[in-house]
């Protein structure tokens, strides 16, 4: 039987939650009045910070490429940058043709403050106007520095701009252009992977076989009776930036070509930047001597031809008389 003491302590607390429970209720709310200045806790838009292209801190590569003495791999450099009324109306929230000169624009803030034989064509289509010519002069390049190249960005349309029917008519013109160099080029085209069809892809390769066979060994007509396609061995690196795609496969890839596809995404931060100037402009460190041993870390660089050399560089064995 449970003691007198303990059935007391439990009634009285029962009595103190009844008593405290009803002051509770008849309690007076505090009025506060409201004012225009008072603060709100909103939804926090963290929309911007999604859209990494926003912010865009380049690495530039000067240092790397005197470290390592990169050898250039090409010796002019052609953007072709969709403009089209075909692209899409927007990537990663911002106007997709706006989207594709900021892509040239980071290529161009990473590249080394050297100059380079270089120039961009901003394309677009007309079907009212029908036109088969640029509405400039014929595609020209100059030796330019980054920021001259730079400030080729900032204007509606770049100086080297073209109207023609069709992305593939384009691609003939930048074909007239580059086998018209002395020394190979590289051609990055910035556009969508839906705008590559197969008249775009026959354009490529038209390009390809310009500049690597010329007239004698293939004869290869441009689409446009416009274009004057010269005798050309200077060599091509095709390079494709797929603005607003995801995946990097798109219908140029060859296996036996210089160049391949990327999806914007694979490129558009600082450090993929870096890597996608320095595959396109350079093909790796120099070896002078031809020993097997990059020049950066030669202690012998101009050891004769033949001879055995260690890790350094340095002969293996004495020279022998």
């Amino acid at each position: 039987m449970m003691n007198w003491k303990i059935w007391t302590r439990i009634i009285f607390s029962i009595f103190v939650v009844i008593v405290l429970s009803g002051c509770l209720a008849t309690e007076n709310l505090v009025h506060v009045p409201r004012h225009n200045n008072m603060a709100e806790l909103e939804d926090y838009n963290v929309s911007l910070y999604r859209q990494s292209q926003h912010i865009f801190n380049p690495m530039p590569i000067d240092a790397r490429v005197m470290q390592l003495r990169l050898q250039q791999r090409v010796e002019h450099l052609v953007f072709l940058v969709d403009q089209s009324t075909s692209l899409s109306d927007s990537a990663k929230g911002l106007d997709t043709r706006f989207y594709a000169k900021e892509v040239v624009r980071r290529f161009i803030k990473t590249m080394p403050t050297q100059p380079f034989s270089s120039t961009i064509v901003t394309y677009n289509n007309q079907p009212h106007l029908q036109l088969y010519a640029p509405l400039d002069a014929r595609l020209t390049i100059a030796t330019r520095f980054p920021n001259e190249l730079e400030f080729l960005l900032s204007g509606h349309r770049t100086t080297q701009h073209i109207e023609v029917k069709s992305l593939s008519v384009a691609l003939d013109f930048v074909s007239e252009l580059v086998g018209n160099l002395h020394g190979p080029s590289a051609v990055v085209l910035v556009t969508e992977w839906s705008q590559i069809d197969e008249s775009v892809e026959q354009a490529v390769m038209r390009m390809r076989q310009r500049v690597t066979f010329g007239r004698k060994a293939h004869v290869v007509v441009p689409e446009s009776s416009a274009i004057a396609w010269p005798h050309s061995h200077s060599g091509l690196c095709f390079f494709t930036v797929g603005v607003g795609n995801r995946l990097s496969r798109s219908r140029l890839e060859s296996a036996d070509s210089c160049g391949f596809s990327s999806a914007v995404d694979k490129v558009a931060q600082p450090s993929t930047m870096a890597n996608f100037v320095e595959t396109v402009l350079y093909k790796g460190p120099a070896d002078q001597d031809g020993d097997g041993i990059y020049d950066y870390q030669d202690l012998c660089p101009a050891t004769p031809a033949k001879r055995i050399v260690d890790y350094s560089g340095c002969p293996r064995f004495p020279a022998t008389h």
